[in-house]
């Protein structure tokens, strides 16, 4: 199962996955996640990954999703925040991001929801020094 929420103002993408993503589900989240990726328009943006309950993936469901992460980098992504409670999705996620970028300076994990709002409320706090 998956959600996102697009919030222009903030320059955030929320995206929580839970569960098992299977494939189908996987092409449907890339997607809807590069409609949103869109609506910023090319301007620098922020993603908030929860991924807390989320299931290790299928190899063909985490090529789809390292098609979203390529495609949000491209398009104006500067900090993605990893909240996950299993270790295993956690590595994935993070394996995902290293193969699209090995010097991954974009994913920041968090180990709290709190910690993770912090996180992007300081990137918020950068972005608006450079605007």
């Amino acid at each position: 199962m998956f959600e996102l929420h697009n919030d222009l103002h903030l320059r955030t993408l929320t995206v929580r996955v839970s569960g098992l993503l299977r494939e189908d589900e996987a092409r449907s989240f890339v997607a809807l996640y590069q409609r949103c990726t869109d609506e910023h328009r090319g301007a620098r943006h922020l993603v908030l990954a929860d991924l807390r309950g989320m299931a290790a993936m299928s190899p063909e469901a985490a090529l789809l999703l390292a098609e979203a992460i390529r495609y949000g980098r491209g398009h104006g992504v500067i900090c993605c925040v990893h909240l996950s409670d299993s270790s295993v999705a956690r590595l994935q996620a993070r394996r995902l991001a290293r193969e699209i970028d090995p010097n991954d300076s974009v994913t920041v994990n968090a180990v709290s929801l709190e910690e993770a709002e912090r996180v992007l409320t300081e990137q918020r706090a950068k972005l608006k020094k450079s605007s």
